[in-house]
C-alpha cells in the first residue's frame, strides 16, 4: 500500500474520532440540560405542593365547622372603608351548662407569634411581621385570610381554643354590643336583648340565628349554627357575663397578661351553671393560694402526678398525701365561697365544696378515681 493511502486512511479515522466526540458530546450536553430543566420543573412543582401544603396546615381551620359541645365564636367589628379591626369579642356558648361569656379582646393588644408558627405562616406564603397589632391584622393579610389568621395567632400566643369566626360591619357589630363603663368590656345591649326575646317568646330561635346570620360573614354555615338554636333559647339574659381579657394599657398598646388569659380562658369553659347575676357571683382566682392534693384514686403516684400539673400552670401546691378512702368524682374543698371554680378544667367532673380547712390551706383537692389518667396526660 502506497504512503498515500495509509495517510488518507488515517485522515478519515482522525475525522471519524472527532465526529464521534462531537457527537458524544453534543449528545452529554442535551442529557444535562434536559436534566437541569427536569430538576427546575421538579422543584417548581413541589414548593407550590409544598406552599399549598403549609398553607393547608396553617389555615385548617378554614372551611365548613363541626357543632361542638361548646361553641367558640370570635366577632371581628370591622370598618366599612378602611377594613379596620374596630373591635373584637369572643363568644362562648356553652350547650352542656346554658352558660353565655362574652370575652372582649382589646385591638390595641400586641401578640408575639412564636418562633415555630411563624416560621410556618412565611412557609405558607403569609407576610406579616412577628409582633401583630390585632387592629391592623387587615394590613398584613388579604381579605377573609386575615380573620382566619388571627384566630390562628391568638390560639398560638394565649394557648386557647377557638372555633370559628365572624366578621360584622361596624354598624352591624354596634347594634348587637355597647362598651360598658363599670365592666370595661363590651356587653349586649337592650336592644339586641328585647329583640331576641320577641323570638323566643315565639318559640322562633331558629327565626332569630337566621335573621342575624343574613346581616354577617362567618366560616360557619347557616346549619351548622343553627344547632346552638335550642341552647341560645335557654339562656338567661340575667346570667350572661361580660369579661376582659387580663392585661394592661401602656401607651396606646395592651399588654394581655398571657398566663393570666390562658386561666381565664379555661375557667370561662369549665364553669358550672350560671345561677345568679354577674354582679352577685364571686369568682376567687387559685393562683397565689396555699393549695394540698391527697390521692383518692387508689391508684398510686396520683399526687404527685398532679401537683406536678398544678405546679406547671403556676399555682402553689404546698402538701400531698394519701386520702384514707377512694373516691370516684374529684372534690375541691375550699375555704370561701367563689374559690376553686378556675381548678374545674383539670378534672373530669370534679365538684365544689365549701368547708373548713387546715391552717394555711386555702384550697383541698381529693382527686378521685374519675382522674386517674392524670398520670399519664
Amino acid at each position: 500500500m502506497e504512503i498515500s493511502e495509509v495517510m488518507d486512511k488515517n485522515k478519515s479515522y482522525s475525522r471519524m474520532i472527532v465526529f464521534m466526540i462531537i457527537k458524544t458530546f453534543l449528545i452529554v450536553m442535551v442529557l444535562l440540560a434536559a436534566g437541569v430543566a427536569s430538576y427546575f420543573v421538579t422543584m417548581k412543582y413541589y414548593e407550590v405542593a409544598g406552599e399549598k401544603n403549609g398553607e393547608e396546615v396553617i389555615l385548617d381551620i378554614v372551611g365548613d365547622v363541626t357543632a361542638d359541645k361548646i361553641s367558640r365564636n370570635i366577632i371581628y367589628s370591622v370598618e366599612n372603608d378602611t377594613e379596620k379591626i374596630n373591635a373584637i369579642v369572643i363568644e362562648i356558648l356553652n350547650t352542656e351548662t346554658g352558660n353565655l361569656d362574652y370575652l372582649t379582646i382589646p385591638v390595641e393588644s400586641e401578640i408575639t407569634i412564636s418562633n415555630d408558627t411563624y416560621q410556618r405562616m412565611c412557609a405558607a406564603g403569609a407576610d406579616a411581621p412577628q409582633i401583630v397589632r390585632l387592629e391592623s391584622m387587615n394590613e398584613y393579610f388579604e381579605d377573609d385570610r386575615a380573620y382566619e389568621y388571627g384566630i390562628l395567632i391568638l390560639e398560638d400566643s394565649l394557648k386557647i381554643d377557638i372555633g370559628y369566626y365572624t366578621k360584622m360591619e361596624k354598624s352591624v357589630f354596634d347594634s348587637i354590643f355597647v362598651m360598658s363603663d363599670t365592666l370595661g368590656c363590651y356587653q349586649l345591649t337592650d336592644n339586641i336583648i328585647s329583640e331576641a326575646s320577641g323570638y323566643l317568646e315565639n318559640d322562633d330561635a331558629e327565626g332569630m340565628i337566621k335573621s342575624w346570620f343574613e346581616k354577617f360573614t362567618s366560616n360557619i354555615n347557616l346549619k351548622t349554627k343553627l344547632k346552638y338554636a335550642e341552647t341560645y333559647a335557654a339562656v338567661n339574659p340575667e346570667f350572661v357575663y361580660y369579661n376582659v381579657v387580663p392585661g394592661k394599657s401602656t401607651g396606646d398598646i395592651y399588654e394581655i397578661d398571657l398566663k393570666d388569659a390562658k386561666q381565664q380562658y379555661k375557667t370561662l369553659l369549665s364553669s358550672p351553671a350560671y345561677t345568679v347575676s354577674q354582679a352577685d357571683a364571686i369568682a376567687i382566682l387559685s393562683v397565689g393560694k396555699n393549695i394540698k392534693v391527697l390521692n383518692g384514686s387508689g391508684v398510686e403516684g396520683i399526687a404527685t402526678a398532679t401537683k406536678e400539673m398544678l405546679v406547671e400552670e403556676e399555682l402553689n401546691v404546698v402538701k400531698i398525701a394519701d386520702n384514707p378512702e377512694v373516691i370516684e368524682k374529684t372534690l375541691i374543698c375550699v375555704s370561701k365561697e367563689g374559690m376553686g371554680i378556675d381548678l374545674l378544667h383539670f378534672f373530669n367532673g370534679a365538684e365544689i365544696k365549701v368547708e373548713q380547712l387546715d391552717e394555711g390551706i386555702d384550697i383541698m383537692i381529693i382527686v378521685g378515681s374519675n382522674d386517674s389518667d392524670i398520670i399519664n396526660r
